[in-house]
Order: C-alpha cells, then sequence, then structure tokens
C-alpha cells in the first residue's frame, strides 16, 4: 500500500492548491473564497522519487453544532486524519497565526501520526520572515512553501521521505490502478447521486443533505464490486447554463463535466419525483458524445405513486430524445433503501463488456454484403456509392471505418441505416458506436 499523506489547515490556506500541484493537474476546485472543498478527495501523487497518495481535506473551522453538514464535515476531516501515514499543517504566512490555526493544531496533539508544519503563500522575504511566527505552535521550524508558485517543493519532498516509512511499494498495487474501472455517477442537483455513492461504498463516505448543492467538488473513491476493482467518482449537480451564476457552481460544473472525460462508466440519476427535463437529456447527449458507457437509474422509484405510467413516459422520451443510443436500459432503483441496486451494477458491467468488444473483419463484412444487397448506399451526384469493406479500428468506444469509392459523407438516413443494422446483427443495444467513411483510392491509377 501506498503511504497516505493529509493536507489539514482552516480555510483558504491553500490546501487545495498544493493537492493540484502534486498530482499533476487540476482535480481540486481552487477559488478565493474560503470553505469551497467539501468532501475529502485522495489521488495518487508523485514528487521526483516519492510516491504516495495524497489526500485534500475541508478547512477546518468554527462547527455550528445546530448544522448536521458543517457536524458531518468535521467527522470526515477526523477519520482521515486518524488513517494517515503524514499529516502537512499547513498554515498561511498573508494572514499569519489566526484562532482557529491553534485549534488545528490542538485536534493533531490528540492524533498518533508525524506532522509536517507548512507555511504557504511565502512569496516575498518579509512573508518569509513572518513565517517563523509558526513555531509558536509546537511543531517545530516550519516549512517555507508557495504552492501556487512551486517554490519549496524540494524541501517539502525531502521532509516527506524522512517521515514516510521506508516500506517497499507494492508494485501491484500501482499497477491495479489501470485495471480499476472508473464510473461517474452525474446528474441534475438533488437527485440523489451523494446518497447512491455511500449506498454503493456500505457506508456514509461523501456528504450528502436535502438542500441541492452540498457536493461541490469531484471525489474520487476506490472500491470492490464482486471482485472487480472500481474507482467511483461523485460529482456535483449540473444545472442549466444560463442558471449557474455563482463562481462556484461553475468551477463544480466543470469538474462534473472533466469528471465525464475521465470515466469509463458514467451513471445518469434521475430524480423520478420530477419530469425529465432538457438538462437531463444535455448531460446524456453529452456522455454519449464522449463516447462513455452510459446507464440511467431512475431513483426514489419506491416513491412513484403510477409506477407503470412513468416507466412509459420515461422510455418513450429516451428512446425519442436518444436515438443515437438505440436500446439504452433504464434501471429502477431507491438509493437510499438500497432497492435495485445490483440490477444497476450489473447492467453498467454489462454494457461495459460491449464497450469493449472487438468484432473480425470477416464477420462484419459479411453482415456489410447482406445490408447492402438489401438497401443499396443512394446515388451521389448520380453516380453508384459501393462500400468496399469494413473493419473495426478502436475499441472503447467500438470504432468502425467504411472504406468507400466516393469521398464524402453518407446521407443521414443511411448513415442510421447501417448503425441500426449494425447493432441488430451484433448486439451493441444501448453502446455508443462510431461509424468513419473514407475514400479507398485505386492503386493502380
Amino acid at each position: 500500500m501506498l503511504p497516505k499523506v493529509v493536507i489539514f489547515g482552516r480555510p483558504n490556506v491553500g490546501k487545495s492548491t498544493l493537492f493540484n500541484r502534486l498530482i499533476k493537474r487540476k482535480a481540486a476546485i481552487v477559488a478565493d473564497t474560503p470553505g469551497v472543498t467539501r468532501d475529502n478527495k485522495g489521488l495518487k501523487a508523485i514528487l521526483g522519487d516519492l510516491e504516495f497518495i495524497l489526500y485534500d481535506t475541508a478547512g477546518f473551522d468554527e462547527v455550528d453544532t445546530k448544522n448536521e453538514l458543517s457536524k458531518n464535515i468535521l467527522k470526515n476531516i477526523k477519520d482521515i486524519l486518524n488513517n494517515a501515514d503524514v499529516i502537512l499543517f499547513m498554515l498561511d504566512a498573508r494572514s499569519g497565526i489566526m484562532p482557529f490555526d491553534y485549534s488545528c493544531a490542538d485536534i493533531l496533539r490528540k492524533i498518533k501520526c508525524p506532522v509536517l508544519l507548512i507555511v504557504n503563500k511565502v512569496e516575498s522575504e518579509a512573508q518569509k520572515n513572518q513565517a517563523y511566527e509558526a513555531t509558536k505552535l509546537g511543531y517545530g521550524e516550519p516549512l517555507i512553501l508557495s504552492a501556487e508558485h512551486g517554490i519549496g517543493l524540494g524541501s517539502l519532498k525531502d521532509n516527506l521521505s524522512k517521515l514516510i516509512k521506508v516500506n517497499e511499494v507494492n508494485r501491484e498495487e500501482i499497477e491495479d490502478d489501470t485495471s480499476k474501472i472508473r464510473l461517474a455517477i452525474v446528474g441534475r442537483p438533488n437527485s440523489g447521486k451523494s446518497t447512491l455513492t455511500n449506498t454503493l461504498l456500505g457506508k456514509n463516505i461523501v456528504l450528502t443533505g436535502d438542500k441541492p448543492g452540498v457536493t461541490r467538488d469531484s471525489t474520487m473513491i476506490d472500491f470492490i464490486w464482486k471482485n472487480q476493482k472500481i474507482k467511483l467518482i461523485d460529482t456535483a449537480g449540473m444545472r442549466k447554463k444560463s442558471k449557474v451564476i455563482d463562481k462556484i457552481e461553475k468551477l463544480s460544473v466543470e469538474s462534473a463535466i472533466d469528471s465525464v472525460k475521465y470515466a469509463q462508466i458514467v451513471i445518469l440519476v434521475l430524480d423520478c419525483n420530477e419530469a425529465l427535463s432538457r438538462q437531463d437529456l444535455a448531460i446524456a447527449s453529452h456522455v454519449i458524445d464522449e463516447g462513455r458507457v452510459l446507464v440511467i437509474a431512475a431513483n426514489k422509484w419506491d416513491v412513484v405513486i403510477n409506477q407503470n405510467e412513468v416507466r412509459t413516459a420515461l422510455r418513450n422520451k429516451l428512446n425519442k430524445a436518444l436515438s443515437q443510443l438505440r436500446g439504452i436500459h433504464l434501471v429502477e432503483i431507491s438509493a437510499l433503501n438500497k432497492k435495485g441496486i445490483n440490477n444497476l451494477m450489473k447492467e453498467a458491467m454489462f454494457i461495459y463488456k460491449k464497450w469493449n468488444i472487438k468484432i473480425y473483419t470477416s464477420q462484419l463484412n459479411k453482415w456489410l454484403n447482406l445490408v447492402q444487397q438489401k438497401n443499396p448506399p443512394p446515388l451521389k451526384s448520380g453516380r453508384v456509392i459501393k462500400i468496399k469493406y469494413c473493419t473495426q479500428t478502436s475499441i472503447r468506444p467500438p470504432t468502425f471505418t467504411f472504406f468507400t469509392n466516393l469521398s464524402g459523407d453518407f446521407s443521414e438516413s443511411y448513415y442510421r441505416y447501417l448503425l441500426n443494422s449494425m447493432r441488430d446483427e451484433f448486439n451493441l443495444y444501448g453502446v455508443p458506436l462510431r461509424l468513419i467513411f473514407k475514400n479507398s483510392k485505386n492503386p493502380y491509377v
């Protein structure tokens, strides 16, 4: 197992900036507003020849005992701190030591784990001198750092190397990371995404609440479903672009969209208490355009009164609006009451297997001859179009290249004919497919 390193501190000291710097991509939302991060996020980081799992945590702040969300955030912070191998206790050099920094220090004294004191945002000599005020907290001389400008990363690496126990890294663990299926859960705000995440994990890992917008950043968590390792990605709710005004929400939506690109399977969660909206269909279309496996979960199904009517209406609307993905399945679930979860995962794995399918060229050309005999391609500028042969050029999603005697695109109707016929012949319902047409020139001309 790789060692666990946790970044801890009060809000807005630069924890997410350091997190993004060390994992070498913008995986955590960064903004000037305090309290942007709510859920703990853990990803593999590499610093020189040092490898570890780095966790970004919510800023520790005053806890409102009447606010359930605030209490849950604090509980999640303490849980991850208790499982850490090294804690990076971060302060802000610009603002100096604040009362909450002392509260953070008191929490860390109760945890049996090495603590490395870091003073961030040190970009001038005056700030450097001010940084040594941090020795008052009782954690020794601080490490000077500027996460935004990458200053002090060499010293950070040296200090981490000393604190992390030198164990032989389990190489199988590292290699296995590539074999994990990346599964993202997306949908509109308050549709039940985080509840579904916690149900799949079997415990309350991510924050949930009755109000929309509890989840702000995409959270990645490892779990195993029937011996299959999965990296689960819980995302923020995506509203219509015209309704997104707040800066934090814009960043949250961008993070969710980025998660779709990173994922292999995407579960779109619908709230069955509300009618299927254009936004739901827009999210689904985006997943299809990215070529990802799409599974639709009809959540809160247990409270639907006229189930047959709602089921028929949903399926008809989905088949009409998402005609490019014919045969997409609708899985009825209740994330809160843990109903239909096995069916949902079985469907996701079934479509994922099809998404990786490889069809022999001989099978494709046998099918191609039959469909052309049944319905030949239409004329183009008075000339006959002939599709000479077809081959599969890629998987994930399955991509097929057709070589023809003429250049240019086929008519939309014939493209659909080939697409639907291919789905029927090779049982590719619910799988995004890509058809590419190329001109096969005569080599003797």
